[in-house]
């Protein structure tokens, strides 16, 4: 037997028993299977189709097959809204052209849930091969980009298939099967979505525009339409499977359950938007219409999204067309009454009604696409795109809405700001009449003032002098009384003693007054800091000796060389303190000493704090006096042996805190008082020191002649160099000026440079200090003079060094001359008057 026959017999077969099962009748009575060669690149199927309805959706392809109830197809069995059955589609296809032929065919749904395809051959009757699609499966072909359910299949010349489809969904039942030509399918695809996405992203980009202009805004209501209005885009945009497409290309149970639930939100966010927007809570029973349907809407919403979907959408669905028929009953009381806006809000909601109860009632296979086309003559995807334009009209009405908002709220305001600016205006004029009037107040005030502090000032000069002039008077008789012996003598002294007394005490009065009638009269200079210093140790020691007292000066820790400083009043205030120390003390001893204190913090430019503590051995003061020891006119315990303290503690407190310092005092028991004055100084440099206050004032000068002497000069201050180049100039020394260490040390190290006669050097300055400068010098010429010119001559003074001279800043003229002339060999000449003294 040859294998041509055996194929023979085998379909032979194969169709016998095929007949037999049942697959016979109206299906297989089809006289000729669809050619592809002979169709269009689009083809609609509705008509070419054999439908079985599986009611229990339990058959198996081959027991489908074997139904005895297969029928022609129609268009009210492919749309039969929400249903449990499982629904069999047949089709027979061949191929009687030359070439092969791929076909794509479309179910013209993307709502489907779930839907096979089986291709089987007729010659054989054996299944070739096995796709499924729709939204509970990945695209059968990822070229169709998985908005609908798509297949794709070839025939090769000759060959006859059988299409056999199963289509069951949770979701709705609707379909319109097509047969395409891939590329006409892409291009078609390609077309509609531009057409759908362009309007529905300008809706979309305009209602995301007027969310965040309306909530900037605080426009509630607006907000809330606009929010409404994005969910429904949003539900188109998942009901025409564009959502599944671009979030959830590979489908499942979510994808399915998303559309209905966007409506559902949707048509929440209308019902919540009409209660609050038309005031529905004091409208009788309506107040409780729109939220219980609200609460029922959420209801369904959360079994759409955890329950049973087929069972939610039904019953939701019958919820939606019940609602939407009687809330527009609701619009009539809010018409009647004129509310803003009513008329053009139902004007918009009139159009989303219409659309709404179509979808709805498509959506439960109450009208058939059919139907529909019959009286509007459009297509479904006319349809759509009207819904879309109708909403885009809705978004235009929000914007019209808010437009007319923002200009009203402009007029708003410029009517507000224009009242405001009036306001202000008026406001303004009175401020300044009142500043007008309170300056003129003010400046008489400051004009009675200064007269009465020139009075005041006036009376201090007439209460001085004649106060002091009899006691003047008093002082020079008991003066010359004094040099007479015996009772008088004793007198005189009394007299002298009391009337000294009496001027110290009408000084200190007239002091403490003065400072009154001149609050802010602190006048900080620059100055060498050790030499103030020491010029006050220096007066000290008189002061402290008058009552047998042994005075010690002290300075701890590194001070600045120069500082910014008062020194008439912070010496005053010294004086007065050491002078209260050396009174009550006798034959003890009174010390001074000067120490920095810690920095607050890491500013190079913070100001220096000096501490000055003044102690005594005299006797000790009690504890409650101290409080009150800084106020004037006190007077101590009778049983302490000095008893007048006077005005100089009140003077010297009032002057420190002037100047920012602070004044305390202490005492021990045992006896002995300390006091400790806080002065604020910030520091400063040689550079703004007067030139006048770098030399000392003398009124002669020993006359010196330097023809021929050679002299260097470091010193890193220009205006020192200056000065004491035209005073050495005008000796006759040969002079040559060095900026600072580091350019003497290149001169010292210059095997060119000649030896000068002698060298003048400043101890701290940038690149090397005079001690470095004195080691470099003797160790080239070993015999050269040197002299250290510095503001601290303490530094070295316990330091074992080799300088000829050392000179204390500011600079004694004199002295500086008799030091060059006893270093140099010269001599000097009888004394000249200088300058300042003529």
């Amino acid at each position: 037997m040859t294998p041509a026959l055996l194929d023979r017999l085998r379909c032979l077969f194969a169709w016998l028993v095929l007949i037999a099962g049942g697959w016979g009748g109206a299906v297989w009575a089809q006289e000729a299977p669809l050619d592809l060669a002979q169709l269009p690149q689009r083809s609609a199927l509705v008509s070419r189709l054999q439908l079985l309805v599986d009611r229990e959706a339990a058959l198996d392809p081959a027991e489908a097959l074997r139904q005895p109830g297969w029928a022609a197809a129609t268009t009210r069995q492919l749309n039969q809204g929400s249903t449990a059955a499982a629904l069999w589609l047949r089709l027979d296809l061949g191929n009687h052209g030359p070439a092969e032929l791929t076909r794509w065919l479309s179910m013209g749904n993307p709502r489907l849930e779930q839907v096979q395809l089986y291709r089987f051959d007729v010659a054989s009757g054996l299944l070739l091969e096995q796709q499924q699609s729709g939204m509970a499966y990945p695209p059968a072909v990822r070229l169709a980009r998985g908005r609908d359910a798509v297949f794709s299949f070839t025939l090769m010349p000759g060959e006859r298939h059988t299409l056999l489809l199963r289509v069951q969904s949770r979701t709705v039942m609707g379909m319109q099967p097509e047969l395409w030509a891939p590329l006409h399918y892409l291009e078609q695809e390609e077309l509609d979505d531009l057409l759908y996405l362009l309007p529905i992203g300008m809706m979309s980009g305009l209602v995301l525009y007027l969310l965040a202009n309306t909530l900037a805004r605080g426009h509630h209501f607006l907000f809330l339409y606009a929010l409404w209005l994005l969910l429904g885009a949003a539900y188109d945009f998942a009901f025409q499977g564009y959502l599944r497409r671009y979030l959830m290309p590979d489908g499942g149970d979510l994808a399915a359950r998303l559309p209905h639930l966007l409506g559902l939100l949707a048509a929440m966010m209308m019902s919540f938007y009409i209660h609050a927007y038309l005031e529905m809570g004091r409208r009788g029973w309506w107040g409780r219409f729109f939220p219980a349907v609200t609460a029922l809407l959420a209801v369904f919403a959360l079994l759409t999204l955890f329950g049973d979907l087929r069972w939610a959408i039904a019953k939701s669905t019958g919820v939606l067309i019940l609602f939407h028929l009687i809330w527009p009953l609701a619009l009539i009381q809010p018409w009647r009454e004129g509310m803003p806006h009513v008329r053009l809000f139902t004007l918009a909601l009139s159009c989303v009604w219409l659309f709404t109860l179509l979808r709805v009632a498509s959506v439960m296979g109450l009208l058939q696409p059919s139907s529909v086309m019959g009286f509007l003559h459009l297509s479904s995807l006319a349809v759509l795109y009207l819904a879309v334009l109708f909403k885009f009209f809705m978004t235009c009405v929000l914007l019209y809405v808010v437009v007319r908002h923002s200009v009203s709220e402009s007029r708003a305001l410029a009517t507000m700001q224009a009242e405001l600016l009036d306001a202000q205006h008026i406001e303004q004029q009175r401020l300044e009449e009142a500043v007008r009037v309170r300056s003129a107040a003010l400046r008489q005030a400051a004009v009675d003032a200064d007269e009465a502090v020139r009075a005041k000032g006036e009376l201090l000069a007439r209460v001085g002098h004649d106060l002091r002039a009899p006691l003047t008077a008093i002082m020079a008789y008991a003066a010359r009384l004094e040099a007479a012996s015996g009772a008088v003598c004793q007198l005189a002294l009394a007299i002298g003693r009391s009337a000294r007394e009496q001027l110290a005490l009408i000084n200190g009065l007239i002091e403490y007054a003065r400072a009154g009638v001149q609050p802010d009269a602190v006048l900080p200079q620059p100055l060498y800091l050790k030499a103030w210093l020491r010029s006050i140790a220096d007066q000290a020691v008189a002061l402290a000796a008058r009552q047998g007292n042994h005075f010690e000066f002290r300075i701890e820790g590194d001070l600045p060389d120069v500082v910014l400083l008062d020194a008439k009043r912070a010496r005053q205030v010294l004086e007065l303190l050491l002078t209260h120390a050396a009174e009550r003390t006798h034959q003890g001893q009174v010390e001074l000493r000067v120490e920095p204190l810690p920095s607050a913090g890491p500013e190079p430019d913070e100001p220096i704090r000096l501490l000055f503590t003044v102690r005594d051995d005299g006797p000790a003061i009690a504890a409650d006096q101290l409080p009150t020891l800084f106020q004037p006119f006190l007077r101590l315990g009778l049983d302490q042996s000095h008893h007048e303290v006077g005005l100089g503690l009140a003077i010297a407190h009032q002057w420190a805190q002037r100047m920012g310092g602070r004044l305390q005092a202490s005492s021990q028991p045992e006896g002995g008082a300390t006091l400790r004055l806080t002065l604020p100084m910030p520091r400063s440099s040689e550079e703004a020191i007067a030139p006048r206050r770098l030399l000392r004032q003398e009124a002669q000068l020993p006359e010196l002649r330097g023809a021929g002497r050679r002299l260097w000069l470091v010193d890193d201050s220009p205006v020192v160099r200056e000065l004491l180049m035209a005073d050495f100039s005008d000796m006759g020394f040969e002079f040559k000026a060095l900026t600072d260490g580091r350019e003497a040390l290149l001169c010292l190290r210059d095997p060119q440079a000649q030896a000068p006669d002698l060298l003048l050097t400043d101890l701290r300055m940038p690149g090397a200090d005079g001690l470095t400068l004195l080691r470099n010098a003797r160790a080239r010429w070993p015999d050269l003079p040197v002299v250290l010119l510095t503001s601290a001559p303490e530094v070295v003074a316990d330091l074992r060094h080799d300088f000829s001279a050392v000179l204390a800043k500011p600079i004694s003229r004199a002295q500086l001359r008799r030091t060059l002339a006893e270093l140099l060999g010269l001599e000097l000449s009888e004394t000249v008057p200088t300058e300042e003294a003529a």
